[in-house]
């Protein structure tokens, strides 16, 4: 489907017009509501859109519910053990048939009128209503696909699969057995996996793609004093497939995102020596970073809720050993309060850029060169954007 863009493509396009001097894109394109809307249907609904992990549902009938761009889905657990995502809306009425979280015994079932749909998706039943069971009534089914035990999914039925365009990043990847960590939450009944925030989307994916501001937004912060900044080393910047990898250098073992800025639990077993001592940054176009530290990887999923806001959905998977430790939770506790502060400082500088954008005043300003991802992201998302329209 072709869609006009409201900013003209010629003046999306000037970000790349001169590679000696790159630019961000204009200011309108992080504010306009018609623009959000143009991304939706160039972008969001076109993309593989990370929506969680394999442990949240790990036996069948186990689900979670999740609102991407204002579509509420069920992604559940099903028989054969495989993912499905579905829409949660009743085909009946519109109502929801599923919120939050939980285990799905035999059916979903709708509360305003009872209908029951099956772990399929599929209606099994309609009191006083038998008629409609044999009608092919089902929940709308959305693509999905599993990557290392990370759910994603597309509402493009013509979209090319995930796998091939993430096997470059295999060898990278591989030593951290991202499909052997767990999320935290696992060992926290109380974790908190979604937060909501008042910037466009793109405020966020520049913010966290890019390590130019590392030393100095976080330079108080102990991981960042434990990192050496001249040593970082670009490897896959793919614009075309919207992939891009970066690696830091640090100047001590076991360096992590914690209140001493270095481990306190054991390394991701089969991580050598030298991979310990180095910190791997992955992007996936359009809202997915992962942090491979020692110990850990942190896990971002994120996308819009409206022109000016998002939602960020949060892991931090660890070994299976180290959530088993009795004094996991005691000492972790000490970790989230320094990540609490690390991230804190991420959004007083995201909600002053929005605030920034949205003046008269606002810049089109110059992409530095330690923000290379940026600029192949914006050419990534400039090719859709042509595409789209």
């Amino acid at each position: 489907m072709n869609t006009a863009s409201p900013i003209p493509l010629e003046d999306l396009e000037e970000s790349l017009a001169d590679p000696s001097a790159p630019l961000f894109l204009p200011p309108e394109a992080y504010k306009s509501p018609e623009f959000h809307a143009f991304e939706l249907q160039a972008i969001w609904r076109r993309e593989w859109i990370l929506v969680g992990r394999l442990e949240e549902i790990p036996a069948p009938g186990d689900y979670f519910t999740i609102d991407v761009i204002g579509e509420p889905l069920i992604v559940v657990r099903g028989d054969d053990g495989e993912v499905n995502a579905m829409s949660s809306i009743c085909r009946h009425r519109g109502m929801l048939v599923a919120e939050g979280r939980g285990h799905c015994e035999r059916a979903f079932i709708c509360p305003y009128h009872l209908w029951a749909y099956d772990r399929s998706g599929r209606l099994m039943g309609a009191p006083q209503a038998a008629e409609m069971v044999g009608r092919d009534i089902a929940l709308p089914r959305v693509r999905t696909e599993v990557w290392h035990g990370f759910i994603f999914l597309n509402f493009d039925d013509d979209a090319e699969p995930l796998a091939p365009r993430l096997e470059q990043l295999e060898p990278i990847v591989a030593p951290y057995r991202l499909e052997d960590l767990r999320g935290e939450f696992t060992a926290d009944p109380d974790y908190v996996f979604e937060f909501d925030y008042d910037w466009n989307w793109k405020v966020y994916a520049e913010g966290q793609n890019e390590c130019y501001h590392c030393d100095k937004l976080h330079g108080d912060t102990p991981v960042m004093r434990n990192t050496d900044f001249s040593k970082l080393d670009f490897g896959i910047m793919d614009a075309e497939r919207g992939v891009f990898q970066f690696e830091l250098r640090n100047l001590d073992i076991d360096v992590t995102l914690n209140h001493v800025g270095k481990a306190i639990f054991d390394p991701i077993p089969g991580l050598t020596e030298e991979q310990r001592w180095v910190t791997q940054t992955i992007i996936l176009a359009p809202g997915v970073l992962l942090v491979c530290m020692p110990d850990s990887v942190i896990a971002l999923g994120y996308r819009p809720t409206g022109p000016t806001s998002m939602r960020v959905k949060r892991h931090r998977l660890y070994p299976q050993e180290t959530l088993a430790r009795p004094d996991f939770a005691e000492r972790h506790a000490e970790e989230l309060a320094a990540v609490r502060t690390f991230v804190g400082q991420d959004e007083y500088a995201f909600a002053r850029v929005q605030q920034g954008l949205e003046s008269t005043f606002a810049p089109r300003g110059p992409v530095a060169g330690r923000e290379q991802v940026l600029i192949g992201m914006n050419k990534w998302l400039i090719d859709r954007y042509r595409a789209a329209a």
